[in-house]
């Protein structure tokens, strides 16, 4: 299993989710952040808002994901954001105690 975090422009964010679940992801998480890119200059108590989308996907659908994520979140300009990949060892649904991939 993969998680995937995507940190997009606000505006942006119900077409990434919409591509998201296109593909066939039941959950994500989204939440309001704020942060500075490592090109912005230092600005003092100042950042940029965004949006962040978090879900966890079966091994074989990252791909798919992330073409639908670039193509949905892409304005060809700076600061439309970024997607991290991390490797998920183990989930848990506390409800149904279901295990790995059949908890997500």
């Amino acid at each position: 299993m993969k998680k995937i975090e995507v940190i997009v422009r606000p505006e942006l964010k119900d077409k990434t989710v919409a591509a998201i679940k296109k593909i066939g992801v039941g959950g994500v998480t989204v939440c309001h952040v704020q942060g500075q890119g490592s090109d912005d200059p230092p600005l003092v108590g100042q950042y940029f808002s965004k949006d962040l989308i978090i879900c966890v996907v079966d091994d074989p659908k990252l791909n798919d994901i992330l073409n639908a994520i670039a193509k949905a979140a892409c304005t060809k300009t700076k600061g439309d954001g970024k997607v991290f990949v991390t490797t998920v060892e183990d989930a848990l649904d506390i409800c149904t105690q279901k295990r790995g991939t059949t908890s997500i």
